[in-house]
């Protein structure tokens, strides 16, 4: 929804349409005759509650722009209404109480907001007044989705990194932003005097690749995704463990900079860059130059159109005045400076009308309910299902069955169901029923006190036999190409398929069995399986699907156990080390069951025969090697191409740099290649990027 500023005497209409957006998004009701005082002190409440589970918790129950509608309404009435106003808040406040706070040599701020083109143009048009000229450069920069820090170099060398906490002070995670890889710990010394010291400012995000590798495991391990990158990234930060920090891959972005001593500061934006990328820092590589207020806009709607192919999450782009003697002449107020504005962009959004919800079963029999709806278009796909969560997330917003409800991609990704229309409710409508017994097998559903989801402990369930197959043979798993859900279920129909082991057993007279199935694909598939049994240990122990063993655990126990027949051998002990207690004890329950002993047996009388830790080691040792993609692999997707270098040691990054070691050009490549060319990065093909992973 597009609106300007409303006059005095339009406050109340303004006010009416504005609680639209916010009923549809956090599903309250509106008062009809609400005085403004109560209204001010309601929006109050909800926006500190909203601050302390975005900021605090990294678990926010409303997208940013029905967050900046609540703001923006409060600021809207106390604006007409200042005999209820209190001074604005600060920048939020990320400081968790789990780690040290450190002081910012200079402050940290936010940045003030614009929705619209008018918004924008409004900012400019202040801006040149406030400057006396209108012939104002900017620089346009993508806004990255994820949360703020602070490094501080000394010398050359980092020393400390802190999130921007209230902006004065922030939480000291030092020792988990030493796990990105591409941040290095010293800058390089032949790029000019260094500062004697600086702080710069950036983002900690994760790139698409990464997000969609995580959620792949957490899928395979039957666990709720992730629905945002920006919460797993802050998340991820936040974690008490540097292990569980670097096996996540975070990536780090720097715009900006605080506090600059010793040596001159830059005299642009454009200037910092390029000094940013000499340094061997990861910087904003796809920024654009603007002269007027019409080429800051026409940049700033390029970047939006370009979003979904950028590889990483952003939410908006920021535009800055290019001259930094300029800022300084308009300085900042205590939340945003004057010289810089983000111009946000509106989630793409649909309502439609809730049909049904029904209820899938995982492989290990956790049940998710999924939101059935009239389909619609959104992020230039057809979207008509959605994850509701858990049984908590459906009572909190009280979702029923014929509502209207409003559907929008969280973080441009993953579909969800952000807000309920309790005024277009049907009036028989009735509260959402959960089951007790489970769909798939009939048996009694059980949950735990501790737990929201609810579980068939049925493991002969034929939906969790189902999901499990499917597991086995997926990309996160041991990856046997071209057996699909459907021709699992068709096996398993005719008895042919019960464990994982029943894989190796297939003949061409079986596959003769599914329905559509040629000679041609049937050869090809037994290929695939006779492939699949030289894949590395920690895909088939993976792909057994041990409850709370992920893929970072089975790479774990397979460096552990040697091979798959010492899988069993592990004593408990020597597992909970490992992999933790809790895991250690879900591998000791997992062994015990007779018939998963009997699978393990039968892949090795099959000829299942896994590469070692130690081959996969010899194959590919990329420790360090910095990879960039650009254009289509035939035989790969990005993500598994990315997946490849990872497992190998190596680092994928989204941009090209003179760190860079390889560039993988596939078909159709772009202007990286261009890129990689000029700075003399080693550009290797599709082929030879797979001899050097030792990967088929």
């Amino acid at each position: 929804m597009k609106t300007t500023g409303p006059r005095r005497g339009n406050v109340r209409a303004a006010c009416l349409l504005l609680l639209w957006s916010v009923i549809t998004c956090v599903g309250v009701a509106p008062v009809a005759d609400s005085a403004p005082r109560e209204r001010i002190a309601e929006l109050r409440t909800e926006i500190a509650r909203h601050d302390e589970l975005y900021f605090k918790k990294t678990k926010p129950e409303i997208s940013d722009a029905a967050y900046d509608r609540l703001k923006r309404e409060l600021v809207t009435l106390e604006a007409a209404h200042p005999e209820f106003a209190r001074p604005a808040e600060g920048v939020g406040d990320d400081r968790s109480g789990r780690f040290p706070v450190h002081a910012h040599r200079e402050r940290m701020l936010s940045l003030n907001k614009a929705y619209t083109e008018a918004e924008w143009r409004a900012f400019h048009a202040k801006l040149a007044k406030q400057l006396g000229r209108p012939d104002l450069a900017f620089v346009v920069e993508p806004k990255y989705d994820g949360l703020a820090i602070s490094l501080t170099y000394e010398h050359g060398v980092l020393v400390r990194a802190v999130t921007r906490g209230n902006g004065t002070e922030g939480d000291d995670v030092t020792a988990n932003v030493r796990t990105i890889r591409a941040l290095p710990a010293q800058l390089n010394r032949e790029a000019g005097t260094l500062p004697a010291l600086v702080e710069l400012r950036g983002e900690i995000y994760l790139e698409q690749v990464e997000f969609d590798r995580i959620n792949a495991e957490r899928a395979a391990a039957d666990e709720e995704p992730f629905a945002h990158p920006r919460n797993l990234a802050a998340g991820t930060l936040k974690s008490s463990d540097p292990a569980e920090t670097a096996s996540r891959r975070l990536s780090v972005v720097i715009y900006g900079w605080g506090a600059w001593e010793g040596a001159p500061a830059p005299v642009s934006q454009q200037t910092f860059h390029l000094q940013v990328r000499t340094w061997g820092l990861p910087g904003i590589a796809r920024y654009q130059l603007a002269n007027s207020a019409d080429e800051v806009w026409t940049a700033v709607r390029s970047i939006g159109q370009k979003r979904a192919s950028l590889g990483f999450p952003i939410d908006g782009a920021v535009v800055k005045l290019n001259d930094t003697a300029l800022r300084a002449r308009v300085g900042a107020d205590e939340h945003a400076p004057r010289w810089a504005i983000a111009c946000k962009y509106e989630p793409e959004r649909a309502v439609t009308r809730l049909r049904g919800i029904t209820w899938q079963v995982g492989r290990t029999g956790v049940l998710t309910p999924v939101a059935e709806f009239d389909a619609v278009e959104l992020g230039g796909s057809t979207v008509a299902r959605a994850s509701l969560h858990n049984r908590a997330e459906i009572a909190r917003r009280d979702i029923r069955i014929g509502d209207l409800v409003e559907v929008e991609k969280a973080g441009e990704i993953i579909p969800a169901v952000v807000g309920v229309n309790l005024a277009g409710r049907p009036a028989d409508s009735m509260p959402c029923l959960f089951p007790d017994r489970c769909p798939s097998c009939d048996t009694t559903l059980a949950e735990k006190s501790d737990e929201a989801a609810v579980r068939c402990p049925n493991t002969h369930c034929p939906a969790q036999r189902q999901r499990r197959l499917e597991h086995f043979v997926s990309a996160q798993a041991v990856e046997i190409k071209g057996i699909g859900s459907a021709t699992i279920a068709a096996l398993s129909e005719a008895g042919l398929l019960q464990g994982s082991a029943d894989f190796y057993r297939l003949r061409r007279e079986d596959l003769a069995r599914v329905p559509g199935l040629g000679e041609k694909t049937a050869d090809r598939l037994l290929a695939e399986i006779e492939r699949s049994k030289q894949a590395e240990l920690w895909r088939f122990i993976h792909g057994l699907g041990i409850p709370q063993v992920g893929a970072a655990s089975a790479r774990k126990l397979a460096a552990q156990c040697g091979d798959l027949a010492g899988l069993a051998r592990i004593e408990a002990k020597a597992a909970a080390g490992v992999i933790g207690p809790s895991a250690a004890a879900a591998l000791a329950e997992f062994m015990a069951r007779p018939e998963n002993q009997a699978d393990i047996r039968a892949m090795l009388d099959a000829g299942v025969r896994p590469i070692s830790p130690g081959m996969a080691a010899a194959a590919a040792n990329l420790q360090g090697k910095v990879f960039v993609f650009t254009g289509t692999l035939a035989g790969l997707t990005r993500a598994q191409a990315a997946e490849k270098v990872r497992a190998a040691g190596g680092i994928v990054r989204d941009s090209v740099s003179r760190l860079t070691d390889y560039m993988v050009a596939g078909e159709g490549a772009g202007s990286k290649l261009a890129e990689a060319q000029q700075l003399g990065v080693k550009v290797i093909n599709e082929e030879e990027f797979r001899q050097m992973v030792g990967r088929p």
